[in-house]
């Protein structure tokens, strides 16, 4: 937590008081993008839905407005959250929390249910506030009788995805890939396609104007590129976008993109045209994607969710690629 408390002593603004439990307090609004930014590099694993720059394209692209709680305890901090809020006719608010609270090393179990009290304490139902919660909460560690005596009941089963850990070496995330999306990177390596690495500009707007197609064609509950885009301008490090794009000869024929936040990486899109599927050059992206984040001290990769029953090929692709498949407990309102 040296780092931490150093951070907090130059830049601490410490916002609205939300609250005190014991001898935790909560503020919020008074933290600045630097200081977020520079809180998200200090935690292990960070999800991509508790940076500042989705909370701002989730604010620009909807009717929600980002919140931001921060926690502690004396003077230094111990948690983070961000919440996005929808006030409909100055009547109802409604809240969304994805994957927060965040800790900070050295916070105890008691000390991480009270956050979780202090951050429901803002809403309350007699004040036709309705918080749909998703914690960063494995289901193999469930919580579900914290959550009930917060007044909380699960309405949406966990989500899904795979974190793959960057700081092995090159050989041993090799030998976790599948036997057969290995095979077809080594295809793929020899086919003569190469790859190019933007951070933004016409490789991502190639990118994205096919996501977009594809995802109204086939109508998927995926994000919009509207959204996607907004991300990548909300980000202060604009390094933070990586768009790589597969070329056979002058001609792009398929792309990914993943977001860079803190220590940790986020698989966000991919595109891949019918000579791309052929030569399986999403396995070389994403293997290029893997030793690029790797070169650039990015500890983390999540694929970005997997769900084998409206998209069962594309799961099976990202479980290919190798990781630890985890499960979060669920949404709670």
């Amino acid at each position: 937590m040296t780092g931490t408390k150093q951070l907090n002593k130059k830049l601490m603004t410490r916002g609205t008081l939300g609250g005190t439990l014991d001898a935790l307090s909560i503020y919020w609004n008074g933290v600045t993008v630097r200081q977020w930014d520079a809180w998200i590099e200090s935690i292990s694993i960070s999800p991509i839905e508790q940076t500042w720059s989705y909370g701002q394209a989730f604010g620009g692209t909807t009717a929600y407005t980002p919140v931001h709680g921060v926690i502690y305890k004396k003077k230094s901090p111990v948690a983070i959250v961000q919440v996005v809020e929808w006030r409909v006719g100055n009547l109802v608010r409604i809240a969304k929390i994805v994957r927060g609270p965040l800790f900070f090393d050295g916070i105890s179990d008691q000390d991480k249910q009270r956050v979780f009290t202090l951050i429901r304490r803002r809403y309350s139902f007699r004040k036709l506030d309705f918080l749909l919660w998703t914690p960063e909460f494995f289901v193999e560690g469930v919580h579900h009788e914290f959550f009930r005596n917060l007044g909380l009941r699960k309405v949406v089963t966990g989500y899904s995805s795979i974190l793959i850990d960057l700081q092995q070496d090159e050989a041993d995330l090799l030998s976790e890939m599948n036997v057969k999306w290995r095979n077809q990177l080594r295809k793929a390596e020899k086919s003569g396609i190469r790859i190019r690495v933007g951070h933004g500009g016409a490789a991502l707007d190639w990118l994205l104007a096919r996501h977009e197609n594809h995802r109204k064609r086939k109508r998927l509950r995926i994000p919009a590129s509207q959204f996607v885009s907004a991300i990548s301008i909300s980000m202060r490090n604009k390094q933070g976008t990586l768009a790589l794009v597969a070329y056979d000869g002058s001609e792009p024929i398929a792309g990914v993109l993943v977001f860079r936040h803190g220590t940790t990486s986020t698989y966000y899109v991919a595109w891949n045209g019918p000579s791309g599927r052929k030569i399986f050059a999403n396995n070389l992206l994403i293997w290029h994607a893997i030793k690029e984040l790797r070169s650039r001290g990015v500890r983390w990769l999540d694929l970005g969710g997997v769900d084998g029953l409206s998209m069962p090929g594309v799961a099976r692709f990202k479980i290919g690629v190798g990781g630890k498949l985890y499960t979060l407990a669920g949404t709670y309102l």
